[in-house]
C-alpha cells in the first residue's frame, strides 16, 4: 500500500537521520512518531519489527514525508569504517538542530561558510578553511575517506604536532575563536591526501627504501605542498608523519580505505 504524504510538509535536510526527521515531521503535523507508528502497525502497513532502519519503517516515512527513493540511506560505513552521526549546518536547517550522516562533507558547511565541529562558527575570515574543504570533497571522498577514518584522525594528529604556533596564532586572530580542530583542518586535510595518494603509500611502504629515504622523501613531500618552513622544522614533521604511519600498521589499521 503506497501512503499519502502527512497534510503539513516538512522539508528534509541533507543528510538527515529518519529519528530525527519523523519527529520533527510528526510535531508539524499535530502528533508523534509512536503514535504514527502504532496506528499503522494496527492497520498491518507497518512491519511488526521495532528495527529503527527497517526497510520497511524507511520506506514509510519516504512515503508519510513525500520524499524521494535515496532519503535516510547514507552508507552507515566505508571502508569497514564507521561514519559518525552528527550536527548538521544550522544555517541548512533553518536554525534548528539537525542529526545525520554525511560521508561526502568535511568539517565545513561550504554553502554557509560555517565550520561543523562542536562548534559552530562563521569563517568567512579564513578562505583557506574553504579550500581545504573543497579539497576533502574532490580529492578525499572519492578515495573512500571520511570525517572519521583514521586517516583523517592521523592526519590531525600529524597537522597538530607539526604546525607552526605563528600560524595558529595568525588564524585564531582572523576567527576570533580558539577552536584548535578547525585551526589546524587546512593541513589536516593536506596530510591525508598525501599519505592516502597510493603512489605515496606504497612508496612509503616498500621494505627496499632506507628509513632515511622515506624520511626525505616525506620531507619533500611536505616542503613542497603542507609547512613551507625551515629545514628543520620539516625533519620534525616528516619524522612525526612517518612514526604515525608506522604505528597505524603495527596495530593492523588500513588508513586507505
Amino acid at each position: 500500500m503506497i501512503l499519502g504524504p502527512l497534510p503539513v510538509p516538512t522539508r528534509l535536510t541533507h543528510g538527515e537521520g529518519i529519528e530525527n526527521y519523523a519527529a520533527r515531521h510528526a510535531q508539524r503535523n499535530g502528533t508523534s512518531v509512536d503514535q504514527i507508528e502504532n496506528a499503522l502497525r494496527e492497520a498491518g502497513i507497518l512491519p511488526k519489527s521495532r528495527a529503527r532502519r527497517h526497510p520497511g519503517r524507511l520506506q514509510t516515512w519516504r512515503e508519510l514525508g513525500g520524499l524521494h527513493d535515496r532519503a535516510f540511506d547514507p552508507l552507515l560505513s566505508i571502508g569497514g569504517h564507521p561514519v559518525i552521526e552528527r550536527e548538521l549546518c544550522l544555517r541548512c536547517g533553518n536554525g534548528n538542530l539537525r542529526v545525520g550522516r554525511t560521508p561526502s562533507i568535511g568539517w565545513v558547511c561550504l554553502r554557509h561558510r560555517r565550520w561543523l565541529g562542536r562548534v559552530q562558527l562563521d569563517i568567512r575570515q579564513l578562505p583557506e578553511l574553504l579550500a581545504a574543504e573543497r579539497l576533502f570533497r574532490s580529492t578525499l571522498v572519492s578515495r573512500g575517506i571520511h570525517v572519521s577514518t583514521p586517516a583523517m584522525l592521523a592526519a590531525s594528529e600529524c597537522a597538530s604536532a607539526c604546525i607552526a604556533l605563528a600560524t595558529l596564532e595568525e588564524r585564531r586572530a582572523r576567527a576570533g575563536r580558539h577552536e584548535y580542530e578547525m585551526l589546524i583542518y587546512p593541513e589536516t586535510v593536506k596530510i591525508a591526501r598525501l599519505i592516502t595518494r597510493p603512489s605515496f603509500k606504497d612508496w612509503i611502504q616498500n621494505p627496499a627504501h632506507p628509513a632515511e629515504q622515506r624520511r626525505d622523501r616525506v620531507a619533500g613531500e611536505i616542503a613542497r605542498t603542507i609547512f613551507r618552513t625551515g629545514e628543520s622544522h620539516r625533519r620534525r614533521a616528516a619524522h612525526r608523519i612517518e612514526n604515525t604511519l608506522r604505528r597505524l600498521a603495527r596495530r593492523g589499521i588500513e588508513w586507505l580505505a
